[in-house]
């Protein structure tokens, strides 16, 4: 048996309305979120391994 969602649910979280992309605005931001503590988090992993090695790198400033 298979369920098939129409196009009016989120296929994330099967909220019911009209998506564009067909994922709803509360779940886009939060995979959003996770996805940028994720580059985050491999950043700041990514740093103390350089650190660990001798190395610096210099920060970007904006401006």
């Amino acid at each position: 048996m298979t369920t098939e969602f129409s196009k009016t649910h989120c296929m994330v979280c099967a909220r019911e309305g009209g998506f564009e992309g067909g994922i709803c605005d509360l779940c886009k931001a939060k995979i959003r979120g996770e996805a940028l503590e994720g580059q985050h988090q491999l950043k700041k992993e990514a740093d103390k391994s350089l650190h660990k090695e001798g190395l610096v790198i210099e920060k970007k400033s904006h401006g």
